[in-house]
């Protein structure tokens, strides 16, 4: 068929119309303002899935949230920035709803500040909270996250430990952390997980330099693995209220501390590798003896310290368990603690210990000023058990091939104590049915302690990061 000049005309006007409303669909899309090319604002409530794409910096501006029924899609490479000229700028995925986060090691998925490189400080932005509708073990509801009334989601009430709130893989959040409370304890963390299901995927995730917590759990039943923290402004992993998820390959590091941006927040007095609570008294709907417990697992964990002089009061542990918590504990390297190694507090913690419900096995102390808080209103000391198999080695930066921030190599070095001593087989004990359906299969066990598999795949290299400004 042939086309008259006119025809011709009206078919081109009609086609570039179309390509650019194609182009330009984020513009149509609640919550989205079209910046210049490349550029792009999201804001308020998310309320139709979409895609972010990796050729446009996306800024979050204040509290956007991802309305359940939504699914936030983002393509490897993307580069998302939080708006540092408005307070606690974090993405929320709201119960209900689901992110789809996969990036690559050659192509992260990164959060950070909106300021460039050199001016970037913890508390630039919120971080990203996740909301599910797993089970925690406070009765009262509604209970909220934390945060301003006007913004906070409730959380309670969850009923399936098998929700999904979807997928983040090859993900780094940066300069993250706000202190919404003027120093009452409400703070956003750089990952912020409230009664997440085990449907959900996380792992090769970092958190680098946040102002309060890295990864923090308020219940559910979500698992991890590849999971990286750097200089945490507060603990590197911190569980509460009945969180009873599996976590495997993680990696903390703590060098110093950075301060973080003006009128954000301050960093904590108390910091620490690992904390765990079981569900504190001071709460509505709480109480040590609350079920379900705080019961989660840690394999094959790296949790390095500062050393002496870095925190301003004597604190700074290891790992912390207390308020009736539990935890399983294995093939582990904690080091470096300016105070102790690992404390165990509280009658309800100690009871749980002799129900072998907190289970400490094939760990390496290195370097720490006490490797166990000693008896009087704690419990540390019943960890020194023989039969425990826990090693003290002296010279933690030997154990490793290279820690240096510049080419960290966390394999361990020819020879060291890590390479070996791990616990080979779960066969027997209570574990096995604590680490069975984990990521598809069961958690494996293993013959070396530490994160890093002496003969394997350096999994943190390629995507990780070791940047303080």
């Amino acid at each position: 068929m042939q086309l008259n000049k006119k025809s011709f005309l009206l078919a081109s006007t009609l086609f570039a119309a179309i390509a650019t409303a194609a182009c330009f669909s984020d513009s149509e899309v609640t919550g989205v303002t079209q910046g210049t090319k490349g550029n792009a604002i999201l804001s308020g409530a998310l309320t139709a899935s979409r895609t972010l794409y990796s050729d446009t910096v996306y800024t979050l501006s204040g509290y956007v949230k991802v309305q359940s029924g939504a699914t936030l899609a983002i393509q490897a490479g993307t580069k998302i920035v939080g708006d540092t000229t408005v307070a606690g700028s974090s993405l929320w995925i709201l119960r209900g709803a689901k992110i789809d986060a996969q990036g690559t090691a050659a192509n992260p998925i990164v959060f950070t500040s909106a300021r460039a490189a050199g001016f970037r400080k913890p508390g630039d932005w919120g971080g990203i909270i996740i909301v599910g509708n797993a089970k925690i073990n406070r009765t009262a509801n509604p209970i909220f996250t934390e945060g301003p009334q006007n913004t906070a989601e409730n959380y309670a009430g969850g009923t399936n430990d098998n929700d999904n709130s979807g997928t983040m893989r090859y993900v780094r959040i940066e300069f993250a952390g706000y202190d919404v409370s003027g120093g009452q304890g409400q703070e956003l963390n750089s990952l912020s997980l409230y009664a997440v299901g085990r449907g959900t995927t996380l792992e090769y995730i970092q958190a680098v330099a946040g102002l309060d917590d890295s990864f923090e759990w308020w219940g559910g039943t979500v698992d991890g693995r590849y999971l990286v923290s750097y200089e945490s402004g507060d603990d590197h992993f911190d569980w509460t209220e009945g969180y009873s998820g599996r976590n495997q390959f993680m990696i903390a590091l703590q060098t110093q501390l950075i301060q973080p941006r003006a009128g954000t927040g301050t960093l904590s007095t108390d910091p620490r590798g690992f904390e765990g609570d079981g569900c504190e008294n001071n709460k509505a709907g709480c109480t040590f003896a609350n079920a379900p417990y705080s019961m989660p697992v840690f394999a094959n964990f790296t949790i390095i310290g500062p050393g002496a002089g870095v925190f301003a009061q004597a604190d700074g542990n290891g790992s912390v368990i207390r308020r009736g918590a539990g935890a399983t504990m294995v093939n582990g390297i904690i080091g470096r603690w300016p105070l102790f190694g690992l404390s165990l507090r509280d009658a309800e913690s100690n009871a749980l210990l002799s129900a072998d419900s907190v289970t400490v096995r094939n760990l390496i102390f290195s370097d720490n000023a006490t490797n166990f808080e000693p008896l009087g209103t704690n419990f540390g000391s019943r960890l020194n058990d023989p039969s425990f198999s826990i090693r003290t080695v002296t010279g933690v930066n030997a154990m490793f091939a290279n820690l240096a921030t510049t080419s960290l190599d966390w394999t361990p070095a020819t020879g060291s104590a890590a390479a070996t001593g791990g616990l080979s087989s779960f066969v027997g004990t209570k574990i096995a049915a604590r680490v069975a359906t984990f990521f598809g299969g069961t958690l494996p066990a293993t013959s070396y302690v530490g994160a890093a598999d002496p003969t394997g795949t350096k999994w943190w290299a390629g995507w990780t990061t070791y940047v303080t400004n």
